[in-house]
């Protein structure tokens, strides 16, 4: 999809300048500071112990599905129909 990488989905959903980019601005909104996994999988793990939720467990839950389910929408209309969205219209 970057035409920089092997796609993989740790580099599409994490790594990658518009994922980065998603995550960076999810984090601010949110007032968490937090390093970015390598891997999907110990996103996923770790995610329940960060940032200060109270009662918004279920919404919180939800993030990670809703920032790569974007991501997957971007790579599919860049993959299957040429669509270039830029970095400031995916955020």
């Amino acid at each position: 999809m970057c035409e920089q990488e092997t796609e993989v989905n740790d580099h599409l959903f994490l790594h990658r300048k518009a994922a980065v980019s998603l995550w960076n601005m999810f984090l601010a909104l949110l007032g968490v500071k937090w390093m970015m996994p390598s891997t999907t999988k110990e996103l996923l793990n770790s995610w329940k112990g960060i940032g200060n939720r109270g009662r918004n467990e279920h919404w919180w839950r939800t993030i990670p599905a809703c920032i790569w389910w974007t991501l997957w929408k971007v790579r599919n209309l860049r993959s299957f129909e040429g669509q270039r969205l830029t970095y400031r219209r995916l955020e």
